[in-house]
């Protein structure tokens, strides 16, 4: 999970407590100030942990180039002129406009874009994505 995805995932944090049925309260998170983050917690709290909280889609894809790590097609232009920046299940996934052919394409793409990466996920309307989380899905 990153901050940058969506709305409701700046609100996560690095360790990121639910209580003992999964619910997220979004209002009720830890402080992590100055790298200094809470790792504990009461007993029968599930703790989730986000370890590229604060990377980038860009340094997502500069991280596959880098290791050369095999990724889905559905990411790239197969010719169409579209291509999926985030996957999701089919009904409620849709392609964006895009060319990009490489990793080094998306790359660049994502540099002068200002379209949202999640802007092709139906439930990122509204305040879906918040309520689903705050229900213990993601």
């Amino acid at each position: 999970m990153r901050a940058d995805e969506e709305g409701t995932r700046a609100k996560e944090r690095y360790f990121s407590p639910r209580d003992k049925h999964g619910d997220w309260d979004f209002r009720d998170q830890p402080p992590e100030l100055w790298n200094q983050f809470k790792t504990t917690f009461p007993p029968g709290t599930h703790i989730r942990i986000h370890p590229l909280l604060d990377w980038t889609e860009i340094n997502i894809w500069e991280y596959i180039k880098y290791e050369n790590i095999p990724f889905m097609d559905l990411y790239l232009d197969k010719g169409d002129g579209t291509r999926y920046r985030s996957l999701g299940c089919a009904p409620c996934t849709t392609p964006i406009k895009s060319t990009a052919k490489t990793v080094d394409e998306i790359i660049n793409e994502l540099r002068h874009t200002t379209v949202a990466e999640r802007a092709g996920r139906a439930q990122d309307e509204g305040r879906g994505m918040e309520l689903l989380r705050k229900d213990g899905y993601m």
